[in-house]
C-alpha cells in the first residue's frame, strides 16, 4: 500500500513544475503551472474537477499561436490566450471537453491569435468576473527550479501567495 502511495505522489509530482498567484479583476486564484511540453500538453487531462479559486497556467517561449485540444480533459474549462503583459488576446468560454478515442479527432479551441501564454480556469469564470478581450491579468508564479516569474498587472502585496 505504502508503495502504492508512493508511486501516485510520484505521479503528481512529475506533473506539477510549480505554482503561484494569478489576479483576474482583482480575484485571486491559485495557479498550478506547466512549463514544459509534456507539462503543457497534459495541462488538466482526467481533472474530475477545478476549483473556483484555481487555474493552470501554462507558459509559453515566445508568442507563437497556440490552439488548445481538450481530448481526455473531464471538465468544461474558461480559456484565456495571453501575451507577455498579461493582455487578453483571445478567450474561449465553457471549452467543451473531448471525449473522442483520438486527440486528432477533438476540436481545435482559439489559437487564431499569437499568445505568449494561456491560463485555463474553471467554466463560468469568465462570465461571473466580466472578463473580456483586451483586459489584463497579473501572475507571480515559482517554479520548481525556485525561480520567480512576475507578469502583466503587478500583483498588490495583499495579493501574493
Amino acid at each position: 500500500m505504502r508503495r502504492i502511495l508512493l508511486a501516485c505522489f510520484g505521479y503528481i509530482l512529475a506533473f506539477a513544475a510549480g505554482g503561484g498567484s494569478v489576479v483576474v479583476k482583482s480575484k485571486v486564484f491559485m495557479a498550478e503551472v506547466a512549463v514544459t511540453e509534456r507539462e503543457t500538453s497534459r495541462g488538466l487531462m482526467y481533472r474530475q474537477n477545478l476549483a473556483k479559486d484555481r487555474c493552470m497556467v501554462l507558459l509559453g517561449e515566445g508568442d507563437a499561436l497556440r490552439p488548445l485540444r481538450t481530448w481526455r480533459h473531464l471538465v468544461a474549462l474558461d480559456v484565456a490566450w495571453v501575451d507577455q503583459e498579461g493582455r487578453v488576446v483571445e478567450l474561449s468560454a465553457h471549452t467543451p471537453p473531448c471525449r473522442s478515442a483520438k486527440a486528432e479527432d477533438c476540436p481545435a479551441h482559439g489559437g487564431a491569435v499569437p499568445s505568449r501564454h494561456l491560463i485555463e480556469f474553471p467554466a463560468g469564470t469568465f462570465k461571473r468576473l466580466g472578463l473580456k478581450k483586451g483586459d489584463r491579468l497579473g501572475w507571480e508564479l515559482t517554479l520548481d527550479d525556485g525561480r520567480v516569474m512576475r507578469g502583466g498587472l503587478p500583483l498588490p502585496k495583499s495579493k501574493r501567495k
